[in-house]
C-alpha cells in the first residue's frame, strides 16, 4: 500500500508522485518526439506561397550575412524583388525572421529542407515552452492538464500552416519568445531576482521583432500575474509597466524604421487580401467578421478542410439575421461572460484563464476593431489554440479523471487516443498538400471552388509550373487549357482582379492571341491604373503587333511609375530602336546598365543603335 502523501493542486487534485510515468523529464521528452513525428515529412517539401517572397526571391536574405544590416532596418518585404523592382511597399516591420533565413542562407544556400528542419525544432520547443510554462505556472500540480493542452497543441491540424509554410516562421519565433518570456517573468515572480526579468524583457522584444502578436501581452501579463501568480503585487506591477514600455518602444522603432523607408501605412489592404474591404456596409462587413470567429472555433473543433486562403469567396457577406452570426455571437458573448465571472468569483479559475487567453489572442485577427491583411487565416490560430487547447484538457481531466493522478488511466484514453490519431493523422496529410504552389492550390482549389484567388493561383501555376513539368504534347494542353479556364473562372467570380487579368493576357500574348492579351491587359491597367508591370506588359502586346509608337508612350508612362525598373528601360529602348530613334535607344538603354551593368539585353540594344547610327552617318557621307 501507497502511503505517500498526494500533493493537493489548485483545485483540490493530487499530483503525480515522484514514481509515476508522468514526471518532469518524460512527458516533455514525448511531446518532442511526437512533435518532431508529426512534421518530419515537411522535410519533403520545397517552396511554397509566401515563401518565394521572403526566403528564396528576397534580395536581402539571398546576401546572407551581409544582407543582415539592411534588414535590420527595413520594412518586412522590401528585399522582394521581380524585374529589378519592389513589388510593393508595406507597414510590417518583422526583421527577425529574415535574419534566420540570411543566416541560413550563408550556411547551406537554397536547401528548402534545412529551413523545414528549422521550423519542426521550432515548433518542438514551442510546445515544450507550453508545457514548462503551464507546469510552472501551476507549480507542477496540474502535470496531467498541462501535458494533454501541450499533445493537442503538438497534435492539431490547425498548425500546419505554421510549419510547414517556411515563411511563418515569424508566427514560431513569436511563440517562442513570448512564452519563453512569461516562464522567466513567473522566475521574476517568485525569486525576485533580477536575471529572469531582464531576460524576459529581451525575449518580448525580440518575439516583437518577430511578428506583432506578441502585441496583446500587453493584456496577457497583467491578467497572468494580477490574478493566477499575485504573490507579490509589487512585482506583478513591475512586470506589467515592463511589458507596455517594452511595447512601446517596438511601435517607436517600428514606425521609425517604415518613416525612413517611406513604407507608412497605405491604409486599407487590398480586396483580393481581405474581402471584408468590399462589403457592402460596415454592418455586413462587422457581421462576416463575427461569422468568421465563429467559423475560427469550428476549425479548431474540426480542422477540415484547411485551405491556405480564405478571401473571395469563400464566404458570402451576410447580415445579422444570419444564424451563423448569430451563434457566433452568442458563442464569444457566452465565453466573455462566462471568463469574466469565473474570474471574479476565484482569481486562480484556469477555465477563465483558457478562455481570456484565448479571447485577448483571437481579438487581434478579429477585423472588428481594424482590417488587417488577410479575411482570415488558420495562422492566426497559432496563439489562440493555446487557450483552447486548456480549455479541452481541463474538461477531459474533470470529466474522465476524477481527481485521479495517473493521466494514462483506460477512461483518458478511449477518449483521447481517437483525437490524437485523427488530428496527427490529417496533420501529416495537410503536410503532404504543402510541397509546393502547384500541389497546394490544386487541392485547396478543389476544396472551395468558388475561391477567386485559388482559382487564379491554380491557373498560373498549371500554365507554369504544371505544364513545365509535363512531357506529353497532348497532356501539356490539356493542363494549359485547364488553366486558362481556372483563370477564367477566376476573373468570372471577381471581375475586379487586376493580377489575374494581367497573367491572363500575358498568357495570350504568348498563345499569339493578341486580341484576347490586348483585352485583359486594358482591364488590368483600368482596374490598377498605377501599376508599373500591367501598363509595361500592355506596351509589349502593341510592340508585339509593330505598333512601336503606342508601346513607348506605355512604357514611358510605366517608368514614370517606376523609374528604377530596368525591364521597363530595356523595352522602351527596343521601341526607339524599332521606330529608328536610335539616340534615345541608347539614352535608355545606358540608365538600364546604370541600374544592372551586365544587362546583356540592354548592352546588345546599346551595340545595334550605335551600329545603326554607323550605316547612317556612312551613308550621308
Amino acid at each position: 500500500m501507497n502511503n505517500k502523501k498526494k500533493i493537493q493542486g489548485i483545485d483540490g487534485a493530487p499530483t503525480p508522485n515522484a514514481g509515476s510515468f508522468l514526471m518532469f523529464r518524460k512527458p516533455l521528452l514525448l511531446l518532442l518526439i511526437i512533435s518532431f513525428l508529426v512534421y518530419v515529412n515537411t522535410l519533403n517539401n520545397g517552396y511554397a506561397l509566401d515563401d518565394l517572397g521572403v526566403i528564396k526571391e528576397n534580395a536581402y536574405v539571398a546576401e546572407g550575412m551581409k544582407g543582415m544590416p539592411t534588414i535590420l532596418t527595413s520594412p518586412y518585404l522590401k528585399g522582394f524583388r521581380i524585374n529589378n523592382d519592389a513589388t510593393a511597399t508595406n507597414d510590417l516591420y518583422r526583421p527577425l525572421p529574415l535574419v534566420c533565413f540570411a543566416i541560413e542562407r550563408q550556411i547551406w544556400g537554397d536547401w528548402p529542407a534545412g529551413n523545414h528542419l528549422i521550423n519542426i525544432l521550432l515548433f518542438a520547443a514551442c510546445v515544450a515552452l507550453l508545457f514548462l510554462f503551464l507546469d510552472a505556472l501551476f507549480d507542477g500540480k496540474k502535470r496531467s492538464v498541462v501535458f494533454i493542452a501541450s499533445l493537442l497543441f503538438a497534435v492539431h491540424p490547425i498548425h500546419t500552416e505554421v510549419v510547414a509554410n517556411i515563411k511563418s516562421r515569424d508566427e514560431l519565433l513569436c511563440f517562442f519568445f513570448a512564452f519563453s518570456a512569461l516562464f522567466l517573468f513567473l522566475k521574476y515572480a517568485l525569486s525576485g531576482k533580477v536575471w529572469p526579468l531582464l531576460a524576459g524583457t529581451i525575449c518580448l522584444f525580440l518575439s516583437l521583432l518577430s511578428k506583432e502578436t506578441s502585441i496583446t501581452f500587453v493584456l496577457i501579463v497583467p491578467l497572468v500575474f494580477f490574478f493566477y501568480r499575485n504573490e507579490n503585487k509589487k512585482r506583478s506591477l513591475y512586470l506589467s509597466l515592463v511589458t507596455i514600455v517594452i511595447s512601446l518602444i517596438f511601435i517607436c522603432l517600428r514606425q521609425w524604421v517604415l518613416k525612413m523607408n517611406h513604407a507608412e501605412s497605405t491604409g486599407d489592404p487590398g480586396f483580393i487580401d481581405n474581402m471584408l474591404v468590399g462589403a457592402p456596409s460596415i454592418p455586413s462587413r462587422i457581421a462576416t467578421a463575427i461569422m468568421m470567429l465563429g467559423y475560427y472555433v469550428r476549425l479548431l473543433f474540426v480542422p477540415y478542410p484547411l485551405v491556405c486562403d480564405y478571401g473571395y469567396k469563400t464566404f458570402d457577406f451576410v447580415g445579422f439575421g444570419n444564424v451563423w452570426v448569430l451563434l457566433s455571437v452568442l458563442l464569444y458573448v457566452g465565453f466573455a461572460i462566462v471568463g469574466i465571472v469565473r474570474l471574479i468569483k476565484k482569481r486562480k479559475d484556469l477555465y477563465a484563464l483558457a478562455i481570456l487567453f484565448f479571447l485577448l489572442t483571437i481579438a487581434l485577427f478579429s477585423n472588428l476593431f481594424m482590417l488587417i491583411g488577410s479575411t482570415m487565416a488558420e495562422r492566426f490560430l497559432f496563439f489562440p489554440s493555446v487557450g483552447f487547447c486548456l480549455f479541452i484538457s481541463l474538461l477531459l481531466h474533470h470529466w474522465l479523471a476524477r481527481g485521479e493522478s495517473n493521466m494514462l488511466s483506460k477512461k483518458m484514453w478511449w477518449v483521447l487516443a481517437p483525437v490524437l490519431i485523427v488530428f496527427g493523422g490529417l496533420a501529416i496529410q495537410r503536410n503532404s498538400e504543402w510541397k509546393d504552389n502547384y500541389t497546394l492550390f490544386k487541392a485547396d482549389a478543389a476544396k472551395f471552388p468558388h475561391n477567386a484567388r485559388l482559382l487564379q493561383s491554380l491557373g498560373y501555376e498549371e500554365t507554369t509550373d504544371g505544364v513545365a513539368e509535363e512531357t506529353d504534347p497532348k497532356e501539356k494542353e490539356h493542363i494549359m487549357q485547364e488553366g486558362i479556364g481556372h483563370l477564367e473562372r477566376s476573373i468570372s467570380i471577381y471581375p475586379g482582379n487586376s493580377s489575374a487579368h494581367n497573367y491572363l493576357g500575358n498568357l495570350f500574348a504568348k498563345l499569339q492571341r493578341y486580341d484576347s492579351a490586348e483585352t485583359h491587359l486594358k482591364q488590368a491597367v483600368v482596374l490598377a491604373p498605377q501599376n508599373p508591370v500591367a501598363i509595361g506588359d500592355l506596351g509589349g502586346i502593341y510592340f508585339s503587333q509593330q505598333q512601336y509608337a503606342k508601346s513607348a508612350a506605355l512604357c514611358k508612362r510605366a517608368l514614370v511609375i517606376s523609374p528604377d525598373n530596368v525591364t521597363i528601360m530595356n523595352n522602351l529602348a527596343m521601341s526607339y530602336l524599332q521606330m529608328r530613334v536610335f539616340d534615345t535607344a541608347i539614352y535608355f538603354s545606358q540608365k538600364a546598365v546604370e541600374k544592372d551593368p551586365a544587362d546583356q539585353l540592354a548592352l546588345s540594344i546599346i551595340a545595334a543603335a550605335k551600329k545603326e547610327l554607323a550605316k547612317d552617318s556612312a551613308s550621308k557621307k
